[in-house]
């Protein structure tokens, strides 16, 4: 007669299968590639996790030359090969950029196509890419540019070059209210403005803004607008959105914010609308090209202040960028969701 296992053998033999398990998932070495300068503050992971081994990369030549057999890529950046890399990376399943933006990752159908995981920095530059967009804003709403230009003379000027005004009460319209939009939303609104927003995706209930809609809708918030800021990734949808008919139906003396990406403004047309009055000043920390020639107009204008794709800078972002990688190793070693998982063909 055949005996049934009891419940405690049952047991007993799950556990053991579990600890002959837990070794051998130990020995499965898991290969991430990581950028040379974070080498060190994410080194402490591989005594938590003995199966993570951590290969420094410094080049793009040296990433293809080491990503054959990798796992993942954390800090992969803009100017890495994407095609040539995800090509090359047989057992390549995450790839972790070190900017929010991914246009030049995604460039390819290929990329676009493969298996691979792609998540993004958005979210942790915020906070001083929203501060930048509202310096280059008062830069011009106070005339700090025409006044720092009249320090070399030495003594108070007092004429202005453009009209001092408050923010108290006027109308802002964000473009892009995702991690970088949601923040200039909030500095806006502690100013006192009345704040609409477009994005393409249901953005939840948010006291600082008055009203969300779709892109499509674009037009029916432009003539609101006192100042329009651009935060919103570049896809092929959001290309040119500001060209000569969305100036055409804004107020006369908009001001210009562009925070995102050159692209997302016809140059020629935001030249256009500068020249004539119908924008009052723009503030550009993206341009397209980029950079702009040296001859072209947009330099020597008095009412525009380019800065050098440099919003992201801040004192705190590395701190920031560090603890998301992570956060994101642990998940992946841990085969728990990533975080800012980029959606490869909507491009963000």
């Amino acid at each position: 007669m055949t005996r049934r296992p009891t419940l405690p053998s049952i047991v007993s033999a799950v556990a053991l299968a579990f600890l002959f398990a837990v070794p051998a998932l130990h020995a499965q070495k898991i290969k991430v590639l990581i950028a040379a300068n974070n080498l060190k503050d994410l080194q402490p992971l591989t005594e938590r996790y003995p199966n993570l081994e951590l290969v420094p990369f410094n080049t793009s030549q040296d990433l293809l030359s080491k990503v054959a057999d990798a796992d993942a890529i954390v800090g992969f950046g803009a100017n890495n090969p994407a095609p040539q890399i995800v090509a090359a990376g047989k057992k390549l399943k995450w790839i972790q950029t070190n900017s929010a933006g991914v246009e030049t990752t995604l460039a390819e159908q290929a990329v676009r196509d493969s298996n691979v995981i792609l998540t993004n920095a958005k979210i942790i530059m915020g906070p001083e890419i929203a501060d930048h967009a509202l310096a280059l804003l008062l830069n011009h709403t106070r005339d700090l540019k025409f006044h720092n230009e009249q320090m070399t003379k030495v003594g108070f000027q007092r004429g202005n070059r453009l009209p001092q005004i408050e923010l108290r009460g006027k109308t802002v319209l964000i473009i892009g209210l995702g991690g970088i939009g949601t923040q200039v939303a909030e500095r806006c609104f502690a100013f006192g403005m009345r704040v609409l927003a477009v994005d393409p995706k249901d953005i939840p209930f948010m006291r600082a803004v008055e009203d969300i809609r779709k892109p499509d809708e674009l037009h029916k918030l432009l003539p609101q607008a006192d100042v329009v800021i651009s935060c919103t990734p570049l896809t092929p949808e959001s290309k040119r959105t500001l060209g000569s008919s969305e100036f055409a139906m804004m107020k006369d003396g908009v001001y210009i914010i562009n925070v995102s990406r050159g692209e997302v403004i016809d140059t020629d047309a935001l030249t256009s609308a500068l020249k004539s009055g119908k924008v009052r000043a723009a503030g550009l920390d993206v341009t397209d090209p980029e950079p702009l020639p040296s001859n072209h107009p947009l330099w020597s204008m008095s009412n525009v202040t380019i800065t050098p794709h440099n919003a992201t800078n801040s004192d705190h972002l590395n701190e920031r960028r560090l603890q998301l990688y992570r956060e994101n190793l642990e998940r992946f070693l841990t085969s728990r969701p990533l975080r800012n998982v980029v959606d490869k063909q909507r491009r963000y």
